[in-house]
């Protein structure tokens, strides 16, 4: 199973993941959706968009259970996200901060698991 699916299909990576309280959760679901769009194709694209919408669904139950889904989340992203070259980060940096999210040189910062 590859990072994508994972990050589509197991929700129980969601109570691993440190919830960072200091970034606006806004701006790193603005960050997921890019992400998403950008970087799931093929057979994902429509589980994917469900990653999305589980999260909206959390959100009016739980805000602390979608941030920590957000986190999972995005965590799983930026490990799939590692081996990008510096010109593809700097794009993709431009592109969310133009989208109002959390650039990807930021959030391979904060979520990465070789950090922790």
């Amino acid at each position: 199973m590859n990072v994508v699916e994972r990050v589509i299909d197991d929700t129980s990576l969601v109570s691993r993941h440190t919830v960072y309280d200091d970034l606006d959760y806004r701006r790193l679901k603005r960050s997921l959706e890019f992400l998403v769009e950008q970087y799931v194709t093929g057979d994902f694209i429509e589980r994917s968009s469900d990653l999305v919408q589980r999260l909206a669904r959390e959100e009016r139950h739980s805000m602390t259970m979608a941030r920590r889904s957000l986190s999972a989340g995005i965590a799983d992203f930026v490990e799939a996200t590692r081996g990008f070259s510096i010109a593809h980060v700097l794009a993709a940096d431009a592109e969310l901060e133009q989208r109002g999210g959390y650039t990807l040189s930021l959030l391979q910062l904060r979520f990465s698991r070789r950090r922790r």
